[in-house]
């Protein structure tokens, strides 16, 4: 029976010891990292050439993997109206500038090509998690990268922050 406790006490030890290692690793790794969000974007452009419907359905809501740490994709329609992001859906972008005076969606929309990745840098508050999982605008700015691509009617992309 002592051998069965100390066994018990030792594989609940090492779980513990795992599961507290991945929690810390959890805790570093909150945002979202450069290739985190190409993934994310190419998986948005496969589903998005698939179904725009249900694709944009997803990012909307953050659900199938569309909102995870701080990266999820957007995607605006060829006038500048964000078709699909967390908070955003429906806003008129087209006459957006960033506070660093970049025209986000103007930019996206004139230089945006069906085979090839591109990119923009902005200052953009991040979408965070509220406690209740529901998606909101942070106040305060850093940098964003966003990636972007063309996709039929549509200019769909992902962003990250990059370490400060």
């Amino acid at each position: 029976m002592e051998k069965i406790i100390k066994k018990s006490a030792m594989v609940f030890t090492l779980f513990c010891l795992s599961f507290s290692s991945l929690f810390a690793n959890e805790k570093v790794n909150t945002f979202g990292s450069e290739k985190e969000a190409k993934q994310m974007l190419e998986r948005a452009i496969r589903i998005v050439e698939s179904n725009p419907t249900v694709a944009f359905a997803m990012i909307n809501v953050g659900q199938g993997g569309f909102h995870v740490k701080d990266l999820y994709p957007f995607c605006v329609d060829n006038k500048g109206i964000m078709v699909a992001h967390p908070t955003l859906a429906g806003t008129d972008m087209s006459n957006f500038v960033s506070s660093d005076g970049v025209k986000v969606a103007q930019l996206m929309l004139q230089n945006a090509k069906a085979n090839t990745l591109s990119k923009i840098s902005y200052k953009l508050g991040r979408i965070v998690s509220t406690p209740n999982g529901l998606p909101r605008p942070s106040k305060k700015e850093s940098k964003k990268i966003s990636f972007y691509k063309k996709v039929g009617n549509y200019v769909c992309a992902t962003g990250f922050h990059p370490s400060s």
